[in-house]
């Protein structure tokens, strides 16, 4: 700060002085006018150079008339005594205080946590506990909005003159009208989201709380925590086009680009992108590309791209792209993509695909594709393709392909099961595996005997159609001989008591050391003499493929065999025997 030599006057910048210099340092000039006028100048050296070189020639003009020839627009000047300050126009900002107390208008009790802020300067603060408040304002414009909210009671707004301290006292009344009903859904919201009880100050929830109506649009935030920032306390009443956040951010909505460093949170909703080094949280709807290196939430509906690094949560519907590196979900329908690094979950029906690396589940119907490395579900009905490494479900109608490494399970197939283990409620399709079983399909026990062996059963299941087969036989004399095999058959229906069954069996024979494979093709008539039992017996013809051990047929030398090749004989045989249930 450079001083001059210190005069006494009064009505300094009215004062008159002559003033002749050519070429001289400005500190000069500025001494021979402050030395005329009995005053002194204050002024910042970075503000004001003193050694520039000026030129100047007035006679009895006022002071402030020749400070503006001398030093151009861009300054301003006030009086302190006996003191002209100069200061450079966009250094100068006014200020005024405005404090009081807010009160219950009915009790007249002095209320804590109360907002009191301005609308245009988004500047607020929480009264005390003795209901005491104080705003530091910009002198803007001629006058100020006060504004006072508070929950549970109704908001008041007072004009104020701007450009002077001033105290008020400010009473507001309880709501007296019913509260409206609101629906209750089981959709998140930033108030029960943990990461934001974690990150929000007390003091911007009690704001939050109080003044949640108000919404401000602005066109950037920048900020280093929530709360520290452009917007201040303000910030979760205001809708940004652009965000930066140093460390983290809080807003009512975007409606453009929001960056984080390390996390973002916004009240409302999201519109466009929103991307962060950790986590995302959206109260409301998103719409656009969201992308976190850790995890990502959406308290309402997704419309767009969700990438996270470990996992993501959508708490309505979903139509677009969802995927992580571990876990997604959708609490509601998805139209699209869900791909997810291990648990991919739609809580309701899934129109699209859906892969996860452990478990794909979806809680309603399923039309697309659902893969997973270990299960595949879906509540409802099921019109397209599940593929498991261990098993897939259907909660009803099965219009598609299960394949599972292990076991499919439809309530009522209409389709195609391929596994080692296929259950049913009903079939109407195809079941294809080592058991089959269809709990209101067909079911049957044959007991019969064979050219071969005298002791043969065998197990049936699945529709008339088609249906599996397990089988299995005996005989002690004069070797050790079983079978084991599988098979598939079907069943045409001549007369309410007659049928006819073709069956195609595939067998593995041992007969002490030696082995030997089998493959018979079994027609047989069936009369049904009973309800539960029918007798059957048909021809057989078949072929047997000589494996490990002697080379010696299971049965009496007087069998005409043909020769197919050295180790291929066949032969036409015979079954006969009962069917059970």
């Amino acid at each position: 700060m450079l001083l001059t030599l210190q005069v006494n006057a009064q009505n300094l910048l009215n004062k008159k002085v002559s003033i002749n210099a050519k070429r001289e340092p400005l500190s000069k000039v500025l001494n021979d006018i402050s030395r005329q006028g009995n005053f002194f100048f204050s002024y910042l050296s970075n503000v004001l150079p003193p050694d520039s070189i000026v030129a100047i020639s007035v006679k009895d003009k006022p002071v402030k008339q020749v400070l503006e020839t001398l030093l151009g627009s861009d300054y301003i000047y006030k009086e302190s005594g006996n003191y002209i300050i100069i200061l450079r126009k966009s250094a100068v900002q006014n200020y005024f205080v405005v404090s009081g107390f807010v009160t219950d208008r009915t009790t007249g009790r002095k209320l804590p946590n109360a907002s009191v802020y301005e609308r245009q300067q988004l500047i607020s603060t929480l009264t005390n506990n003795d209901g005491y408040f104080r705003l530091r304002l910009k002198e803007r414009s001629p006058t100020a909005a006060i504004s006072v909210s508070k929950d549970l009671y109704a908001d008041t707004t007072l004009l104020v003159p701007a450009g002077q301290d001033q105290e008020l006292d400010l009473n507001i009344s309880p709501v007296t009208y019913q509260l409206k009903v609101v629906d209750v859904t089981g959709k998140h919201t930033l108030d029960r989201n943990w990461f934001a009880k974690v990150f929000l100050s007390s003091r911007q929830k009690l704001t939050t709380l109080n003044i949640g109506g108000f919404l401000a649009d602005k066109p950037y935030q920048f900020s280093l925590t929530p709360g520290l920032g452009t917007h201040g306390r303000m910030s979760g009443q205001v809708v940004n086009k652009f965000s930066f956040n140093m460390i983290g951010g809080y807003a009512a909505g975007v409606d453009g680009v929001e960056v984080g460093t390390i996390f973002n949170m916004v009240k409302n909703d999201m519109k466009d992108v929103q991307i962060s080094g950790f986590l995302n949280i959206v109260g409301g709807k998103a719409s656009g590309v969201q992308i976190a290196g850790f995890h990502n939430n959406v308290g309402d509906s997704l419309t767009g791209v969700q990438i996270g690094g470990f996992s993501n949560i959508v708490g309505g519907d979903m139509e677009g792209v969802q995927t992580t590196g571990v876990a997604g979900t959708v609490k509601g329908k998805v139209r699209g993509v869900q791909l997810q690094g291990a648990v991919a979950i739609a809580g309701d029906s899934v129109k699209g695909i859906q892969v996860g690396g452990v478990i794909s589940r979806a809680g309603g119907a399923l039309e697309g594709n659902q893969t997973s490395g270990v299960i595949s579900s879906a509540k409802g009905d099921v019109a397209g393709v599940q593929i498991a490494g261990v098993g897939n479900i259907s909660g009803k109608t099965m219009r598609g392909v299960q394949i599972a490494g292990v076991f499919n399970y439809a309530r009522r197939l209409k389709g195609l099961q391929v596994g080692i283990v296929n259950i049913t409620d009903t079939t109407d399709g195809f079941s294809i595996g080592l058991v089959n079983i269809a709990r209101k399909g067909y079911k049957k026990v044959s007991v019969f005997a064979t050219d071969e062996l005298p002791y043969n059963i065998a197990w049936k299941s699945g529709n008339k159609t088609i249906y599996s087969i397990l089988t299995g036989g005996i005989n002690n004399e004069p070797v050790p001989t079983w079978t084991a095999g599988l098979g598939v058959g079907n069943l045409w229906t001549i007369s309410p008591a007659l049928s006819l069954s073709t069956e195609l069996y595939f067998t593995t024979l041992v007969r002490g050391s030696s082995t030997a494979q089998q493959l018979a093709l079994r027609p047989s008539l069936q009369w049904k003499i009973t309800n539960g039992i029918a007798i059957m017996g048909g021809p057989a013809f078949m072929m047997h493929m000589t494996g490990e051990g002697e080379n010696v047929l299971p049965f009496k030398s007087s069998y005409p065999t043909i020769k197919l090749g050295d180790k291929v004989h066949s032969w036409l045989g015979w079954q006969a025997g009962i069917t059970l249930f």
